[in-house]
């Protein structure tokens, strides 16, 4: 799918949004799209991508305000007993979206429009991307006063490509303690992006599947949530989307997989009561493995120099076995795992297929 088409998906869809997931989803889409039109140096369509993401905002800010007013929306955390209301964190939403895309729904069209109109100027004159020309408060920044900053929002579901040492991790160290055997068996990796996970687990199964709902030249295109799309394997190993969807991959994972699921998640991931009440406390991980050195993610990119504040792990189900005591990763692991030639393949938009 060019990166035309990507965009006029989105566009075409958010006519037909109905539901806040659907909404959700655009804007994940539009992530993927800025991300590639700034790779390829596509200015037009990442300037449109992100007034249409403003769009999208608004759309949902309408939606959150009509829920709202229905008493469907708990404000905080949800009393015991309610099952009435969702809350903002079941739907994926953070504090400031909703801050933010209510604030956009609540201008009027022609000032709305005006803003987009401001974005676009300040886009093509190659200054500054409009990040959020609306604040928390729900204050407008104005056309001529747009604040400067990142082309995504701090809550965007972004690509960050996963580092090779952290998967070889997962198999040589993670699946090791397990006592897993995998040569013989098939994985499929269902938000492959540029093919930063794919790559490694060619390097381990028999057989490797790989897609991504967004063309990022690895891998097949597909919607991993079609209900309609088959897709089975032994194994599932995703870093997955950020935000709802995540849960949703992992779900749809858990139910195709024939032997297990692993998924490199944030620290935070395992927080939550609604997380727990939806997941863990129904399926827990056979296993969390932790990592005890930091695991530097990059947007849109894998920097082999890059650092991080931000803890991650590896979750582990395998079908038919009891949870068991966590795992810590050993502190040696980017050391011990990184090869010679990964610099080479993995920094490559997408990554250099072994043997290609």
């Amino acid at each position: 799918m060019t990166l035309l088409a990507a965009y006029d998906r989105a566009r075409a869809a958010l006519v037909q949004a109905r539901e806040v997931r659907d909404v959700l989803e655009i804007r994940l889409q539009l992530d993927h799209v800025k991300l590639h039109a700034k790779s390829v140096q596509n200015r037009e369509v990442l300037i449109e991508a992100t007034v249409l993401q403003m769009e999208a905002e608004r759309t949902l800010g309408g939606m959150l305000r009509q829920l709202l007013d229905a008493g469907q929306i708990a404000e905080g955390r949800r009393p015991k007993g309610d099952t009435s209301r969702v809350t903002l964190d079941e739907l994926g939403i953070s504090r400031n979206l909703s801050s933010r895309s209510q604030a956009a729904a609540a201008l009027p069209a022609g000032e709305f429009s005006a803003l987009c109109q401001a974005t676009r100027e300040k886009l093509f004159a190659g200054r500054a991307i409009l990040v959020d020309p609306i604040d928390n408060s729900g204050i407008i920044h104005g056309a001529r006063a747009i604040m400067s900053g990142r082309v995504e929002p701090d809550d965007s579901l972004d690509y960050f490509p996963t580092p090779p040492f952290a998967t070889r991790a997962l198999i040589e160290l993670v699946f090791a303690h397990l006592k897993i055997r995998i040569a013989h068996a098939s994985a499929r990796e269902p938000a492959c992006g540029e093919g930063h996970i794919a790559e490694v687990l060619r390097e381990y199964f028999a057989t490797v599947f790989a897609s991504d709902i967004f063309d990022y030249g690895y891998g097949d295109v597909a919607d991993f949530l079609d209900e309609h799309t088959s897709q089975t394997a032994d194994w599932f190993i995703t870093n997955p989307p950020f935000g709802a969807l995540a849960e949703s991959f992992l779900l749809r994972m858990l139910q195709l997989a024939r032997v297990g699921v692993a998924v490199f998640v944030r620290l935070q991931w395992l927080e939550g009561e609604g997380r727990y009440e939806r997941i863990f406390s129904k399926m827990p991980p056979t296993l969390v493995a932790f990592f005890t050195e930091r695991v530097p993610l990059c947007k849109g990119r894998w920097d082999p120099e890059g650092g991080t504040a931000t803890a991650y792990l590896w979750l582990v189900w395998i079908k038919g076995r009891k949870p068991q005591a966590p795992f810590w990763i050993p502190p040696l692991a980017k050391d011990t795992l990184t090869r010679a030639d990964d610099a080479e393949r993995f920094t490559q938009q997408p990554v250099m297929r072994r043997g290609a």
